[in-house]
């Protein structure tokens, strides 16, 4: 038991009192009573404030930690809420792994190796494969490309009935209205396997660039080892438009009349595929579109729209 400060020179004070009462002798006698008792009392009240301290001191310590649990709960709520909100921003855009695994259309029919058809949001959709090509199997003025059924072949067996997570790239549709997008299926793309298996190679890079490198990676493995259309010496090459190099047939045509039919001409119209990127006017794509058998017939298909005018928009 223990007083407090206060009671302590309460005390002091009251013995200082009590020897100065004593100077004065018995005349005072009631006086040294008084303060007898005083000091009792005081000595009863120091003890009592000192017991109640403890409980005082907790008592106003409580609030205290229960404010600061209560800012700590809180805290701990905002954390996790920004958490979810973080997640679900995730989700939405649809940039997570999880997501990207996570199937939104399903694969309806293939058309050919780098062409799909999915239902999607309710509704059919045309899919060209982004950033890859596979050889020919549908084209109107080309024969079957080696390597084209196989492609095909192996899309029809990994995607056909199955659902899939298709990611549009950055411009949504082709000039064909066809979506432009990458196709993933159990976490890879689609066109990531093709490109291990040697049926496709990279090309078209006009769009969405996003998943060039891990393509090239992919694609370099089967190019070593000269497997599938790598197997081929010049039929294909990394990242170009004009599709694959093959004649199916040796040209029976004399040399001479070649020649003269060529002359004045850029390229041979029989030759490797052709686009407008390949001319500087539009006078040398004409040329070269009527030598192929345009506007009858346009096998490097040069008149987008049908009109028997080659690449209209150069100079």
């Amino acid at each position: 038991m223990g007083l407090n400060e206060g009671s302590v020179l309460a005390v002091i004070f009251l013995i200082g009192l009590l020897l100065v009462v004593n100077l004065f002798g018995n005349q005072l006698l009631f006086a040294r009573k008084y303060v007898a008792i005083s000091v009792i009392l005081i000595l009863l009240a120091g003890c009592g404030t000192e017991s109640s301290s403890p409980s005082d001191s907790k008592e106003n310590n409580q609030p205290a930690e229960e404010t600061e649990n209560g800012t700590n709960t809180q805290e701990t709520n905002e954390n996790k809420q920004t958490t979810n909100d973080k997640t679900s921003e995730e989700d939405n855009n649809g940039n997570t792994q999880n997501n990207t695994k996570s199937p939104n259309a399903t694969v309806t029919r293939v058309i050919d190796g780098d062409t799909i058809e999915i239902s999607m949001n309710g509704k059919n959709e045309d899919v060209r494969l982004l950033l890859i090509d596979t050889p020919e199997t549908v084209h109107p003025s080309k024969p079957v490309e080696p390597f084209g059924k196989a492609a095909s072949q192996f899309v029809k067996d990994k995607l056909t009935g199955e659902k899939v997570r298709v990611k549009v790239g950055k411009e949504e549709r082709d000039k064909y209205g066809r979506l432009l997008a990458y196709v993933f299926i159990n976490g890879e793309t689609i066109q990531e396997k093709l490109l291990r298996q040697g049926l496709a190679r990279t090309a078209y890079l006009y769009n969405d660039l996003t998943m060039l490198d891990e393509f090239h990676t992919v694609q370099s493995k089967a190019k070593n080892n000269d497997q599938g259309v790598w197997s081929i010496p010049g039929y294909a090459h990394v990242d170009h438009n004009h599709g694959f190099h093959y004649q199916d047939e040796p040209s029976s045509e004399p040399t001479e009349d070649k020649n003269r039919e060529t002359s004045g001409l850029l390229y041979d119209p029989s030759g490797p595929d052709r686009d407008c990127g390949d001319f500087d006017t539009h006078q040398q794509a004409q040329d070269f579109y009527e030598a192929a058998g345009g506007p009858q017939k346009d096998p490097h298909r040069l008149d987008g729209d049908g009109e028997g005018v080659a690449c209209d928009s150069l100079p």
